[in-house]
Formats: C-alpha cells, structure tokens, sequence
C-alpha cells in the first residue's frame, strides 16, 4: 500500500510540473476528502485541464466564426456542457450553450428507412464481442422479431455466438435478402421518425441561428446524420462541429464544417497512439443512461433513457464534483477567452495524456480501468475497460500477430481491450515495457494506414 501511495505522490508531481509549466491551472494539492473520491487526483491534474483546454477552444473557435449556439451532443459533451456554461457566465460570453439529448441509437433508428445502404453498413459494423443479437438490435428488434429473423437466415442457435470481422459481410448479405428483417426494421424506423423530428426542432436547429455541435469525435458520423435529418425537414445551412478528435471523416461530407482540436485525419500520428479513445469515452460521459427514443408529452418532446448502474451513477457524481470544482477556479483566472493559448495548452495535454492513457500508474490502471465499458450501439455493461488478461492474451495484441489475424491469414481469436495499457499494467507479470512497445507499434501502423487511405481517397475526389 505504501508503494503505491508514494507511486501515486510521484505521479501527481510529474503532472504538476506539466501544468505549472505551461501556466495552466494546477491544484496546490488534491482536493479535501481524496480519499473519499478515488478520481480525484487525476480529475484534478489530468481530466479537469483535458476538458476545460478543450471548452476554452471552442469557446475561442465559435466566437471567431460567429457562432451564437453551442450544442453539446451527450453523453460525451455533458461535462463539455458544464464547463462551458461556468466561463460563458462568468465572462458574459455571447453564445448560448445547450445541451442535447441523443445517441447514434436514437438518430440512427429513424433514419434507417432513407438510405437503407447505410443502414445495413451501420447495422453490422464491427465492434468488440459483436453477435447477432447484437447486430439485431441495432436494429431496433425485439426479442421476438429476432427469433423470426434468426430463424428466416439459418443462425438460429447462434446468435450469441462471437461473430469475426471477416464473416460481418456473409450477415450482412443475409439479413439485406431477408424480407421479413427488411420489413421490421423500415416500420421501427419509420415509427420513430416524427418524435426525432419534434425533439430537433424543439431544441433550436431550425431557428436559423449561427450554431454547432459539440462531441467528443472519433469519425463524425453523429453530424452527418444531424444533417441529413436537418436537410429534410428544411435546414439550409450546414451543421458544422467542433471535436476533441477525428480519426476519419464519412465519405462525401464538407471537411470545412468538422473542426479538431487534439487530432485530425490528415495527422498528429503520435498523439492518436498515446491515446485512447474508449477511455475517453468512459470517463467524459453523463450521471444518466443513453438516450433511446423521444416521446411527445403534454405538448413538448422528451428524451427516453436507459436506465444506469448505481455505481455509475455515483461515479459520474463524483467525477462532477471534482471537475466542476476545477473549472471553478481555473476560470478565476481567465479574463479574456480570445488570449488563452490553446496551441501551448494543448501540447501540455499531449505529456499528461502520454502517461495518463499510454503508460499509467498501478493505481490509475485499476481504478479507472475497472469501469464498465460497452463500444456497441446499443450498451450490456458487461466488460471491464481494462480486461483482465493473461500472458498469452496479452501477446496474442503484439503487432505481427494482430496483423495476421486481421488480414484473416492466422485463424484464431485474440482476447480485445478496450484499453490495453491499462491491461498491460493490472495484468503483465513479466515484461510489461515490451507488451507496451509491441502494441505501440501496431498503433503506429494501424493510424498511418488510415492516414494513408484518408489522403489517398480525398486526393482521388
């Protein structure tokens, strides 16, 4: 216990001396009653600059383009929600920030029915333990028109069964040929499109203000969406969004209207390696459940949630605490939003992210890696961010073999997490430098791969 205390002292100094360094607020000491709050000290030193740096830009961003309203998408922005309201109150800022209910469950569902390509696309994408189950239900099946389903395509008896990236495309064909699929879907779809279309209006995209959106990023998808649904109901302008990150851009969108501010697809190679997306996600998110429909009631439209774990609940709360009590006094010493130096702040960000995400602490490995983390549309709350993992599982994620199995040339499963870092750390027992330098090295690869197709296919266009 020792040891580790003095690890997490020697942590918190290492990111002390980053902040004070590049002059961006830094807490004399954890917050009173740390160790009530075991996020404390990373909120307070690394997740509490991670999103006020980011805010104070796109603060900056959309008053230099004119922009009069904000939304923040949840659950991803709603802590980007909060921060931003703290420093537009305080300097009186012109825009008006809101914060919007929606999931690509929600936005997705009723789009389906208008481009049935995309959907099919969207229905089996990969993901981390995907099964037919699931792939039904992004498709908004019940139980039973999944049995029907199943039943119609021979998978009966299988749909709990781990479904490999290389047979995706064999679902797909099967599902895309199934009339009695095709007809559930479309009705779901058209079911819940009028809801959708009332909520968006209801919160303002349509009022012909200079506005965007808000997200956390990764492939833009969610503004895409947004504005094909906004385009048929009679919106003229483009939807633009501000992200922390975008690792690539669907096909045929603007690249003007999506703004980046940590990475984009053109590059930053060393800054998408040393970070991690799932746990991002896992952190910033909201003291509620995803959004899954719309409902009109007494005149106005609301948000349906999922419910949420108690115990995530009372992470997020206290997550809140730490991070608001933050934002508090790192705003004390902002007096103008247009001189804070976000091109310094952000290459402070990229040190504290390199430890925090690419090399954490005992300590950080097991407290944050033991949340609960879904990276499917719809979320089973079953697997832990870090996955416990053995020796072998763990060198099953070296490069070459990762290579072999995903160009389906070894035939074997490899054991994912969703941080593997935080895996390598709770879970080596032996040579944990050499897991991390090997699945750097897949990273490496994997993101100039995808620079590489980005640039190519947008040169082709």
């Amino acid at each position: 216990m020792a040891v580790q205390t003095d690890a997490r002292k020697a942590r918190f100094e290492t990111y002390r001396k980053f902040l004070n360094k590049e002059k961006i607020y830094c807490p004399a000491s954890v917050p009173e009653k740390a160790e009530d709050n075991p996020f404390a000290g990373a909120g307070s030193y690394v997740l509490g600059p991670m999103v006020n740096t980011f805010v104070t830009w796109v603060l900056q961003e959309a008053l230099k383009s004119g922009k009069k309203r904000l939304h923040f998408l949840a659950r991803d922005g709603y802590f980007m929600y909060r921060t931003a309201k703290i420093y537009v109150e305080k300097l009186n800022l012109p825009i008006d920030c809101r914060y919007v209910s929606c999931s690509r469950y929600s936005l997705r569902i009723p789009m389906y029915h208008l481009d049935v390509e995309d959907a099919m696309d969207y229905i089996c994408r990969d993901s981390i333990d995907a099964t037919l189950t699931r792939v039904l239900n992004r498709a908004g099946l019940d139980m039973q028109e999944q049995k029907d389903v199943l039943n119609e395509i021979g998978e009966t008896g299988h749909e709990n069964e781990p479904v490999p990236y290389v047979r995706l495309a064999e679902i797909k064909e099967k599902l895309y040929h199934s009339k009695m699929f095709m007809e559930y879907m479309l009705r779901h779809s058209e079911d819940a499109m009028p809801a959708l279309q009332g909520y968006l209006r209801q919160e303002g995209f349509l009022d012909g203000v200079e506005d965007a959106i808000v997200d956390s990023g990764w492939v833009g998808s969610m503004q895409k969406t947004l504005n094909q649904m906004l385009k048929s109901m009679g919106r003229k302008s483009e939807l633009e969004g501000y992200y922390w990150g975008l690792y690539e851009l669907p096909p045929g969108v603007p690249r003007e209207t999506y703004h980046c501010y940590y990475f984009s697809p053109e590059g930053q190679l060393s800054e998408k390696v040393n970070f991690n997306n799932n746990l991002f996600e896992t952190i910033f998110s909201a003291p509620h459940g995803m959004t899954l429909r719309y409902e009109e009631k007494d005149g106005k439209y609301i948000p349906v949630y999922d419910s949420i774990a108690p115990e995530r609940k009372q992470y997020m709360e206290q997550l809140e605490t730490v991070l608001l009590g933050y934002t508090e006094k790192a705003a004390e010493s902002v007096t103008d939003i247009s001189a804070v130096n976000c091109r310094k702040d952000k290459k402070a960000m990229k040190k504290l992210l390199k430890l925090f995400m690419g090399n954490p602490t005992k300590d950080e490995a097991e407290v944050y890696g033991t949340l609960v983390f879904c990276d499917d549309v719809l979320e089973y709350g079953s697997r832990q961010l870090a996955a416990v993992m053995d020796e072998k599982d763990l060198t099953d994620n070296h490069v070459i073999n990762k290579i072999l199995v995903m160009l389906g040339i070894r035939k074997t499963e490899i054991k994912e997490s969703a941080w593997y870092e935080g895996s390598v750390v709770r879970c080596a027992k032996k040579r944990p430098r050499y897991h991390l330098m090997q699945y750097g090295m897949y990273k490496y690869l994997l993101y100039i791969r995808q620079m590489y197709m980005w640039r190519r296919n947008n040169v082709q266009r």
